[in-house]
């Protein structure tokens, strides 16, 4: 199994790089979770503190912590994360960084991805239920391989927006299933467009198209925009002929942390390769200055099968 003895110190670092020392933010609100305030790991399971931090009001933070799995290949079939009010996500994602680059253990912070040497993707999507929170049960016989050796990153994302410091501290369930006991491989897919840039004072819109050289089913799948969202659509289809799959006229601020998902039932969503795969995002920035990647998104994603491999579609 995955052990990650020292997420469970009580020490990690703080936005500025530095331990956090307790005598230091005894003025901090404490929104640190334990594991005695969130749901139990399942039976075949294990359950992992995330990255600790204290961040000022009115602060973003995202930290990455590395690692190496190095059990026997497996399946995960549950995947569940808790983090406070000031979570907007806690996910767990491949990387391409080697043990060199970000040795096992290694906290950073990642809230500039972009000035990190790796990049990433998801290992599995859990759906959204909440600010921080996320939950997927996979169904019998389906899971999302983890390889012996596979580097993964749990990656802890929080907005401020209180007047008050804040300490945080995430828990995450995780929940196994031996290799010769998973009849279909299942993975996370995403599509995403991160070269964006709202004018301020007016309306946007966003397009943009993928493709894959498989067929796949479909899992489950959602939209993600923040605040400045209007509109959001998902269409599959030749290109020409599109049909719409996922739609949500009003966007509403709350689904930023927990959207709408569409479910499908065993094969009643599939596609073929070379399907066109199109999102469409609509804004308005009521602001004076243009807002860009990552303080809004436009984004497609879910889980499909059969994949070994995560299917990814980022421009």
């Amino acid at each position: 199994m995955i052990t990650l003895l020292l997420l469970a110190c009580a020490a990690g670092p703080t936005s500025d790089g530095t331990p956090v020392d307790d005598t230091a933010v005894d003025d901090a609100v404490d929104q640190r979770l334990s594991f005695a305030d969130v749901t139990a790991a399942p039976a075949n399971g294990e359950q992992w503190y995330g990255p600790e931090a204290v961040l000022e009001p009115g602060e973003e933070l995202q930290y990455c912590l590395f690692g190496t799995y190095d059990g026997p290949d497996i399946g995960i079939s549950t995947y569940e994360s808790f983090q406070s009010e000031i979570g907007h996500h806690l996910i767990l994602l491949g990387t391409t960084a080697s043990d060199l680059d970000y040795p096992d253990g290694t906290v950073v912070d990642c809230t500039q991805t972009n000035d990190m040497m790796t990049s990433f993707e998801p290992l599995i999507n859990a759906e959204p239920t909440g600010a921080g929170s996320s939950y997927i049960n996979l169904p019998e016989g389906m899971a999302v391989k983890l390889d012996q050796g596979q580097r993964w990153v749990v990656q802890a994302h929080w907005l401020n927006s209180t007047p008050e410091r804040v300490r945080v501290r995430d828990v995450l369930n995780m929940g196994y299933v031996a290799e010769d006991e998973v009849e279909t491989w299942a993975a996370a897919f995403a599509l995403t467009q991160v070269d964006l840039s709202l004018p301020p004072q007016q309306a946007s819109t966003l397009t943009f198209d993928c493709s894959f050289p498989a067929d796949y089913n479909l899992l489950y799948l959602t939209g993600h925009m923040h605040e400045n969202g209007e509109r959001f659509r998902f269409e599959l289809g030749d290109g020409a002929t599109m049909e719409t799959l996922y739609e949500i006229e009003e966007w509403d601020p709350s689904y930023r942390d927990a959207p709408p998902l569409t479910h499908f039932e065993a094969g009643e969503q599939p596609f073929a390769a070379n399907t066109t795969l199109r999102t469409t995002c609509d804004w308005y920035n009521a602001t004076d200055e243009a807002i860009e990647f990552p303080n809004e998104m436009c984004a497609t994603y879910g889980m499909l099968y059969p994949s070994l491999n995560p299917v990814v579609c980022s421009d």
